[in-house]
Formats: C-alpha cells, structure tokens, sequence
C-alpha cells in the first residue's frame, strides 16, 4: 500500500494534473500612471491609476496599494483607492499591485512624495473686511521636483457686505519653473475647468479682465485660477516678496458679480496692473500635512 501510494504520489507532480488545474497562465502586467493626492483628512491619500495593458491570462481581481514606510496596504477593485492610516508629515511612497488568479503583476512604485496644505490671500481694498483667500492642497515630489494634484477652492465678495462666493478649482494644468528673486520655484496654476483658457480671446495669463468667449448665456462656460508659488528647496519656506508678487488669480465663471468683467488679482511688479478690485496677493502659507 506504502509503495502504491508513493508512485500516485510522483505521478501526479510529474503531470500536475491531480487536483484538476495546472500552473499555466500568466499574471498582469504592472499598472501605469500611478499618480496620488491628498485625502481629505491628514494621514489619507487618494492613489490613482490605470490598468495595466494586459490583465494576464485571466481578469484583474483586485489592486493592492502599499504605502512605505510602514507597509500599509489597500485594497481595491479599480482607481482609486483610498489609503488611511498615514502618519502626518511623512513622505511615503507607493505601489500599486495588480492581480489575477494566476498571480500578481510586479509593482508600479512612486518617488517619495509628501502633501501640502496651502492658504492664499489677496487684499482687496474695496471689499474689506472680506477678502479673496484660496486654499488647497497638492502633492510634491522633491526627488523630480514635481508638484501634482492642486485643487482647492477660492472664496471671495464683491462688496464689504458679501455675501462670499466660492468656485471649486479641480483640474492642475500648468507648472512652469521659475525663479523671482532668485528663489527657484514652481508656479503652479490650478483651474475650475479642465482649460486653461480664461481671458479673451484665449489663455490665463495674468493681467486679463474679460471672460473668454463673452457667451454669459452658456452656463458652466467660463473659468476660474488660482496660482500658488512653491518653493522646490522646501515648500514650507516662508515666501519673500519677488514670488509673492507673482501670485494671481482670477474668477471668470459665470454669473460672476461683475458681468463679462472677470474679477482679479495681481501685482504691478508682476503682471503690470492690480486686479479688477484693486486686489493683490498680500500673502500665501504652505504647510506639511
């Protein structure tokens, strides 16, 4: 019985055929386009990403996000997944695992990537007390010195009374390398819509007034930006006055309190002209999450 039950043994790891299945197939490929942004609360993050090109011999089951240090892991089946759990003010780094029943792909690992809260405010003289204030959030990458996912959302009055309107800015569509005051830098521009056309005919480039296209009947058409300076040596660091005055902001939506007229924000030294108001950048706050 010994010498029976042995050679059923051997066969069956010869044809890997005893319990009806075998080892073929393969497992997914990486995913790409691995992006993260801050949650809404400290010790979160939001990981994006897209599926991998082949999902192996079999469909994707699941994602499995690890954020390092500390090897906390979540779980999904498609972008995006919510990581909690972070310890504030630590950079982390993530990989995103895919897998099918065959097995799991190799891992999509980000930079080391650390989140930011900002505040802005722009005086304006002719609404006081009220002023406009932008606040938001976004990610940097201090290793390819990138910042990623601003959003947040800029309040502001038209008159001393108010009453206050905020315009959500959702979409990050510019990022250019500067350095006023030889403090290098990024000025980053996020927007309501997913354009960066604002002022007519076209474009955001500060200093405009007027609504891109005029077309106040269209609802949802116009723009809104606010544009933030982050110091890529350390965003925390206090910012000096050559990068303040290169701040700016504008609100074009529709419906927005001063007709086709975009209400605005700027210095002279930056852009020539103060905003529509009278407005200008008095300060801007960038701290760790």
């Amino acid at each position: 019985m010994k010498i029976t039950r042995y050679l059923f043994i051997v066969f069956c790891l010869t044809l890997t055929a005893c319990s009806g299945s075998s080892n073929s197939g393969s497992a997914p490929g990486s995913p790409t386009g691995v992006s993260v942004a801050p949650g809404s609360t400290a010790g979160a993050a939001i990981v994006s990403f897209s599926a991998p090109a082949s999902s192996g011999s079999s469909a994707i089951t699941d994602y499995t996000v690890t954020a390092s240090p500390g090897n906390i892991t979540a779980t999904g089946t498609s972008s995006p997944i919510t990581v909690t759990g972070l310890t504030p003010q630590t950079a982390y780094t993530f990989s995103v695992v895919a897998t099918n029943s065959v097995g799991n792909s190799a891992a999509a690992i980000t930079n080391h990537l650390s989140f930011y809260d900002v505040v802005e405010t722009f005086y304006e003289p002719m609404t006081q007390p009220n002023n406009t204030i932008f606040t938001g959030t976004f990610t940097f990458d201090a290793t390819s010195e990138i910042v990623s996912n601003l959003t947040g959302t800029l309040t502001e009055a038209m008159t001393m009374m108010g009453p206050m309107t905020t315009v959500a800015l959702v979409s990050q569509l510019s990022s250019s390398a500067v350095s006023p005051g030889g403090v290098n830098g990024l000025l980053v521009t996020t927007f309501a819509l997913n354009t960066t056309n604002t002022f007519d005919p076209s474009g955001f480039a500060p200093g405009g007034t007027e609504y891109y296209g005029l077309s106040l009947s269209i609802p949802n058409n116009h723009n809104a930006y606010a544009m933030i300076f982050v110091n890529t040596t350390d965003p925390t660091t206090a910012i000096t006055q050559a990068p303040l005055d290169m701040l700016a902001y504008a609100d074009c939506t529709t419906g927005g309190m001063m007709g086709n007229m975009c209400m605005t924000g700027t210095t002279v030294a930056g852009y020539g002209r103060l905003g529509t108001m009278n407005g200008y950048p008095s300060s801007q706050v960038i701290t760790k999450r």
